[in-house]
């Protein structure tokens, strides 16, 4: 049984695979079955580190009767795009509202460098090699450096960050191919 607002849970559906450019209105268009609390201040859409709309949002609803119904608009179309719609809560809520967009504690000047699109064969040794020329430069900055290989976890399974404080980034990235070979 979900609480009410006042037991912490609330009555809150999460969104996903609205279009970009959708505005509070048509995803009050969209449930228009629902009572949304607060009408269109009810509705906390989530965006991006770059602060563009990610194609999901929250809805708070004014009871558990409400998010029922809201839960049968899953996969319903919204223009050409179906729309998924999945029971949330507010902690889940107030999390990730907390943690995304641009001004989250979370992404805001983070320090890390993100290597993404690496070809299926690179090495840990290549990797070390393509920063070498320019470690120096970076740790002056602070960087972090994380290394993850999603798609090829049998080939490298990592989601590793190394604080460059006292290392530079080409010894950062030895210590964490080290640390990975050690688990691997």
């Amino acid at each position: 049984m979900m609480l009410g607002t006042e037991g912490g849970e609330g009555f809150v559906v999460k969104v996903r695979g609205l279009p970009w450019s959708c505005s509070a209105d048509e995803v009050q268009r969209f449930f228009s079955d629902c009572k949304i609390q607060n009408g269109a201040q009810g509705i906390r859409f989530i965006y991006t580190r770059e602060g563009r709309p990610s194609g999901e949002a929250f809805v708070e609803l004014e009871s558990e009767d409400e998010v029922k119904l809201a839960l049968k608009k899953d996969r319903e179309t919204m223009g050409h795009r179906y729309v998924e719609v999945f029971k949330s809560n507010n902690v889940e809520m107030d999390w990730v509202l907390k943690h995304t967009g641009p001004n989250s504690p979370d992404t805001a000047n983070d320090g890390f460098v993100r290597l993404r699109g690496l070809p299926f064969g690179c090495s840990k040794e290549e990797i070390v090699q393509f920063f070498s020329g320019i470690s120096r430069s970076l740790r002056a900055v602070g960087l972090k450096l994380e290394l993850t290989m999603i798609h090829h976890e049998s080939l490298w399974p990592c989601s590793g960050q190394v604080p460059m404080t006292d290392l530079g980034l080409a010894e950062g990235i030895t210590a964490l191919a080290e640390e990975l070979a050690l688990r691997g």
